[in-house]
């Protein structure tokens, strides 16, 4: 099985200070959460004959799964989401023998109404990405990529508007909601014990019609065009300095690829430069 672990979505999440290493405690706190909400899926799909797992670190400084608290069955790819070693931003490690993958701690697309913390892999730059004309979170993205590879999506776990996202964009996935959204920083959170069993349940169920054949893999149009509207003026432009990447208006740039994988690493390396810094004596 492969996870990927994002946190704005996880069991009492609403707040950026647990998102980010700067909230201390609060950030910590959101780790055990976060690290809790893995291990009950785990739990859920081991106890229908899951063997492995892999877990690919997916949020912000991509070290926020707890190690040392994780379940026995499972390893965590982790490591900076620099392009050159990340290419596919949030997958890493996955290989085309999986057999299924689950989302634990997504949240819906950037431009979501009230979505509770939403945006599309990085909140500072993109305003809207579209894959062939379909607009597009990371929910679809990394769908898309695992689909590729050959491995279906059969579970997504966060808050009701990420639920709604994922329904629409995959069709009869299972979902698990551990929050009611009521704002872009406002939820109704259950706690764990009852989150906890509830994403259990769902990670059995989702195995159990995996084994029934309920789920296929994710397979978008190709050669796949990407759409990327940014946040201002000079972020298009450096990301045009990206070869294949071209600006289309002020803040809109688009590439094109033979596959999905190709175009979405190279969307993620354009996205990427805009966090350039040179060295100072170049400034």
């Amino acid at each position: 099985m492969f996870i990927v672990a994002d946190m704005e979505g996880a069991t009492g999440v609403t707040h950026r200070d647990q998102l980010q290493e700067s909230g201390g405690e609060r950030f910590r706190a959101g780790c055990r959460m976060l690290t809790s909400d893995i291990n009950a899926v785990i739990e859920g799909a081991v106890s229908e004959g899951v063997e492995e797992v892999t877990i690919s670190e997916g949020h912000a400084n991509m070290r926020n799964v707890l190690v040392e608290d994780l379940h026995p069955a499972a390893r965590v790819v982790r490591g900076p989401a620099l392009w050159t070693q990340k290419p596919l931003c949030q997958v890493a490690g996955l290989t085309n023998d999986m057999d299924l993958g689950i989302f634990v701690g997504f949240h819906s697309r950037a431009g979501t109404k009230n979505g509770l913390l939403s945006h599309t892999w990085a909140g500072a730059v993109v305003h809207k990405l579209s894959i062939n004309g379909q607009e597009a979170g990371e929910t679809l993205i990394n769908a898309a990529l695992l689909g590729e590879a050959g491995v279906p999506v059969c579970l997504v776990c966060g808050a009701d508007d990420l639920a709604r996202e994922a329904k629409a964009d995959l069709g009869d996935v299972e979902v698990a909601v551990v929050k009611q959204t009521l704002g872009v920083q406002l939820a109704a959170c259950w706690g764990p014990q009852r989150t906890v069993p509830l994403l259990r349940d769902a990670a059995s169920l989702a195995v159990k019609r995996h084994k029934n054949g309920d789920f296929s893999p994710l397979l978008l149009g190709t050669p796949t065009k990407i759409d990327i509207e940014v946040k201002d003026d000079a972020m298009a432009a450096r990301m045009a300095l990206v070869p294949g990447v071209s600006c289309q208006g002020r803040r809109h740039v688009s590439l094109e690829a033979p596959t999905v994988t190709e175009a979405l690493s190279l969307a993620w390396r354009a996205i990427s430069e805009v966090f350039h810094r040179p060295d100072a004596w170049l400034r």
